[in-house]
């Protein structure tokens, strides 16, 4: 046997002689030692030559090459694995078949590739989709503290936490290891924010900021690269930055003790470099800043307000259930006192209906609880739907599977009859017919995988995901032949049982079949429409909602506006002077500062109110508070139903304008002129309402606002008066450039940021209508095959018929009405389960359509029209067809 060379011998990597262990001993005796000692000359040479990577992965397929039937040992004497040689026998059968009849193969495999690559586009999805945050160590013992809300049977779950709760936490509950506030929605430099390092005197506009506790760190398990999680947060204006930002702000250098400046005036210090956060973690974020010392804004709030989202790690001896029972303990006995002497409403109500519950950090992305909160979230009924989708799709294609290998059992008939007088038993006949079922699984589910890796970039913008193909994961692998190999058996059974049941003598005389679809055929053919109706009609809905949704009135005008960011760069009287120069322009007809804007991207803020008088009398009222100035309602182009706008100067400083929604919520009537006082003790007079228009989503209803007088400072919304956006933008963006030269202008336009809004509902129709034309694929090309054989074992029928004088349109009525009335059947089924899972997924739209009848109309006519165009080819070419040469030819 060959040595390595001298320089290899003290580090000469072993053959990874595992596998041979376990096949050695089924080796004949004679031949084991010999074969052993070849390869293990054939892995130094490999070695030599290719490395050692390839070196044992060579080996690996030189052990498998070796489980063949005249290397292995002798079964019970003289019997060898004969099994093995049948095996083969049963490929090469399945392999001529399917080379004989090109037609019905191309359109089984077909069939079965294209549901098999759906089918891995939606579990690649739904796996994508369930492994968020299961990436902790201890990730059973990670948890976000929730309040419960449970009045009526109803039970709601939000997150907004009061401040000091940590620290109660802390020192009444000691299976709680850790405890951190946290804050993602926009609150100061929370959100989004224009930075730069102290070196350069240029913003980049960077996302991804959020508020934390030091211990956040240590909870979510966040791997370092610089510092410690213990302390990198451990000090008073500090963050921790991600590695791949410190890459970009700190090329090449120790970022810790660097400073970053946000809005060219807070100024924090590095106090640490974190790992970028997981795709698959609910929480994403480049740069967290301590909550530590801080001493105005996040971080300071008392128990008058909700503003944190609380995460704990408890020990790992901790009992859930008795946990959430010792928060209510501390609830009751501590934090109710602490309410009252802040002067907080309604504390009998909640001490009724709140408690505490510990969500689990993998529910979180998909939140089954539906927690409200300001993290975005993964749709769980979108996971169901298309898991349900995907076994609707793998169903029709055995579907069609089956019903093709029956409807070819007249072809084989003779073929069987055969085997049978020869001796062949039926068992062996099903496993003949089970291996053919396997084959077409096999080569369906290799394309299938093929196909389903074509697709997969498109898929992924679709989808909004990042998902890739895992062909280098040796369990996936293994699970596509499973896989092929459980749909094979599954699907072939039935068929195998049929054609393996044939009499020998009728088999051999061709009379197995009376040229009528049997009944177990006509029930799947059924079976198939019925799903292809229910996914078309809930195509049609789909898009008709969204169609809704798009073209709703939305009590706002968001053409022809654009939205400038990044003025909290600026001055105050920067942001007034910039204001005034817009307006000089001839393209700009209305301008208006402020922090909000009725489209995703606006900072959030909530107070409760009340009725003058009535604030220890009646629950609070939770509503959004914007602060506008006087431009605003004119540039948005809303609608005043009562009392006026707000007017120059500090006449307004204590008046509010509510909408229509909290009128009607508050129950007040006449409002203008009526007094309303939060939970700050701040008393306002209503001196207008205006009309409800959707702010945070046209999905669901509209909430509660109050506007209050003043500027702000983060956005500028204007609206043009141009045709040529173009030259209005470069107007626009000159005039930004002589007021900010270091930062560049950042636009957006409202009617582009509305239709952004709802992209995830969007994806999801297209998805769906998507997966629905391939089940209506699948389905057709089963029709069409079916029909194709059905209508070749009538040929005598029908050229006897037009002897004696049927005319074509008569013919085509005989091939067609059996099929158009399994059709009929099918959309008779499928109205009631389509209407049910219509209603189902249209539960949770505040403004949704009416399923109407016309829908489902549409929906059956399109499936006849579909099912008529798939059969009428060969209905029309066998009615076409001379019967002399059809009878000659019998």
């Amino acid at each position: 046997m060959k040595q390595p060379h001298q320089d290899q011998a003290d580090d000469f990597p072993e053959p990874p002689r595992k596998l041979f262990r376990l096949v050695k001993p089924l080796l004949r005796e004679r031949y084991a030692e010999e074969l052993e000692g070849d390869m293990e000359e054939r892995f130094c040479d490999n070695l030599n030559q290719f490395g050692g990577r390839k070196a044992r992965s060579l080996y690996q397929l030189d052990t498998i090459k070796l489980i063949r039937p005249s290397l292995l040992k002798r079964l019970g004497g003289d019997v060898y694995l004969n099994q093995y040689g049948m095996l083969m026998n049963n490929v090469k059968i399945a392999v001529r078949q399917i080379r004989k009849h090109k037609v019905l193969s191309t359109i089984k495999i077909g069939s079965f590739a294209i549901g098999i690559a759906a089918c891995i586009l939606i579990a690649l999805y739904i796996k994508q989709q369930t492994s968020y945050d299961q990436h902790y160590e201890r990730g059973d013992q990670i948890y976000r503290m929730t309040n419960q809300w449970s009045k009526s049977g109803e039970v709601e779950y939000w997150t907004s936490m009061q401040g000091p709760l940590k620290k109660v936490l802390e020192d009444n509950i000691p299976e709680m290891e850790k405890v951190s506030r946290v804050v993602t929605w926009r609150w100061a430099n929370a959100g989004a924010n224009h930075i730069r390092s102290s070196a350069i005197p240029n913003n980049n506009y960077e996302k991804g900021f959020l508020y934390a506790d030091p211990e956040i760190l240590e909870i979510l398990e966040v791997p370092m690269v610089s510092g410690s999680q213990s302390t990198a947060l451990k000090m008073p204006n500090s963050l921790v930055i991600s590695e791949s930002k410190a890459a970009i702000y700190f090329p090449n250098q120790n970022p810790i003790g660097q400073d970053l400046i946000l809005n060219n005036k807070d100024r924090y210090v590095i106090g640490g470099v974190m790992k970028d956060f997981p795709s698959t973690s609910h929480l994403q974020g480049d740069f967290i800043m301590t909550l530590y010392e801080r001493k105005s804004g996040p971080g300071t709030s008392g128990w008058c307000c909700t503003n944190y989202d609380i995460y704990v790690k408890l020990n790992e001896y901790a009992d859930k259930a008795i946990v959430e029972e010792k928060m209510l303990e501390v609830r009751n006995s501590l934090v109710m006192d602490h309410l009252k002497e802040a002067k907080v409403a309604d504390l009998d109500e909640k001490r009724l209906y709140q408690s505490y519950y510990l969500q689990p950090v993998s529910n979180i992305f998909l939140n089954p609880e539906e927690v409200g909160d300001y993290l975005e979230h993964g749709v769980i009924e979108l996971v169901w739907i298309f898991g349900f989708i995907a076994i609707v799709i793998l169903s029709l294609a055995c579907v069609n599977f089956i019903n093709l290998s029956v409807a070819n059992s007249t072809t084989r008939s003779k073929e069987i009859g055969l085997l049978k007088v020869v001796g062949s038993k039926r068992s062996s006949l099903i496993v003949k017919y089970l291996v053919e079922s396997c084959i077409y699984s096999l080569i369906s589910v290799a394309i299938g995988a093929i196909v389903a890796a074509i697709l997969l970039p498109f898929f992924n913008v679709l989808a909004d995901t990042a998902i890739v193909m895992p062909w280098s994961s040796a369990s996936f692998l293994l699970l596509l032949v499973l896989t092929a190999l459980v749909i094979g058996i599954l699907s072939g059974i039935y068929p195998a049982l049929v054609l393996s049941g044939f009499r020998p003598i009728e088999a051999i005389k061709g009379r197995v079949a009376n040229g009528r679809s049997p009944l177990m055929q006509q029930g799947l053919v059924i079976m198939q429409f019925t799903a292809t109706v229910v996914l078309i009609i809930t195509a049609l809905v789909l898009q008709r909602q969204f169609d809704s949704v798009m073209n709703k009135p939305l009590g706002y005008d968001r053409e022809q506006v654009v939205n400038i960011f990044g003025l909290n760069t600026l001055k105050a009287n920067e942001r007034e002077a910039l204001k005034d120069e817009m307006l000089n322009l001839s393209v700009v007809q209305n301008a208006t500062l402020g922090d909000y804007i009725p489209v995703e991207g606006t900072k959030i803020h909530n107070r409760s109110y009340w009725q003058a008088g009535r604030k220890y009398l009646d629950p609070g009222l939770d509503a959004a508070r914007w602060t506008v100035d006087t431009d605003y309602i004119p540039t948005m182009k809303m609608e005043l139903v009562a009392g006026r706008n707000f007017m120059e100067g500090t006449v307004d400083s204590m008046s509010i304008i509510l909408n229509e929604r909290m009128v009607e919520v508050m129950g007040i009537k006449d409002p203008v002129g009526k007094r309303i006082i939060d939970m700050f003790d701040e008393e306002y007079h209503v001196i207008g309402v205006v009309k409800n228009f959707d702010f945070e989503s046209a999905l669901g209803s509209v909430r509660p606002l109050v506007m209050v007088a003043g500027q702000g400072q983060a956005v500028m919304s204007v609206r043009i008066n141009s045709s040529d956006v173009a030259a209005a933008m470069a107007s626009i963006t000159a005039t930004w450039d002589r007021f900010s030269p270091n930062q560049s202008a950042r636009f957006q336009f409202m009617d582009i940021a509305f239709e952004r809004m709802y992209k995830g509902f969007g994806r999801a129709k297209v998805l769906f209508i998507i997966f629905s034309v391939l089940s209506i694929v699948i389905a057709c090309s089963g029709m069409f095959a079916l029909s194709l054989y059905l209508i070749a074992r009538r040929t005598k029928e029908i050229s006897i018929r037009k002897v004696l004088g049927a005319s074509v349109s008569r013919i085509l009525k005989i091939l067609t009405f059996g099929f158009v009335r399994l059709v009929l059947i099918a959309m008779v089924l499928a109205i009631p389960i389509a209407y049910h899972f219509t209603e189902y997924i249209l539960e949770d739209f505040a403004y949704r359509i009416d399923v109407t009848w016309d829908i489902f109309l549409l929906g059956g006519v399109l499936a006849t029209v579909v099912a008529l165009a798939t059969i009428s080819f060969e209905s029309m070419k066998a009615a076409l067809t001379n019967p002399a040469q059809q009878l000659k030819d019998e």
